[in-house]
């Protein structure tokens, strides 16, 4: 299987590997970009093989809708929190502080690595219709 990389936006560096409330994934956008398209999961590094993991069950962050131009920073905390917005020092550009909300650091370990993907289609089940309800009967 061949997997496109992801170009518009660029994880530089886990911050703070381990650290309670300061652990976080730093991405710079490089286009811009709706970021309901894109999501974050952890995996295992495979050492053997370069660019190789396996992500790990059950670890999934949705950025939700919102769009990010090239130069902005998303600043993604594993810990609980607030989304907040703030506008960089040069004026330019903006920087989004984003939170997981896990109640333990994920990156502690240098061989767990975030996978940052992109969407490209969907196939979502609707909802079945409701049923009718009866009224209750009073005695």
């Amino acid at each position: 299987m061949i997997v496109e990389d992801v170009t518009e936006l660029d994880i530089v560096d886990v911050l703070h590997r381990g650290v309670a409330n300061r652990e976080c994934i730093a991405i710079a956008v490089e286009h811009a970009v709706n970021l309901g398209r894109y999501g974050l999961m952890i995996a295992q590094h495979d050492a053997t093989v370069s660019k190789n993991s396996v992500p790990f069950f059950d670890n999934l962050f949705w950025f939700g809708d919102g769009l990010v131009k090239a130069g902005d920073w998303l600043f993604v905390y594993t810990g609980p929190g607030s989304p907040r917005r703030t506008q960089s020092t040069s004026k330019f550009n903006d920087i989004f502080t984003l939170h997981w909300g896990k109640k333990r650091t994920m990156f502690a370990s240098t061989m767990v690595v975030p996978v940052l993907f992109r969407v490209d289609a969907v196939n979502i089940l609707l909802p079945p219709s409701d049923q009718t309800q009866l009224p209750r009967l009073s005695n």
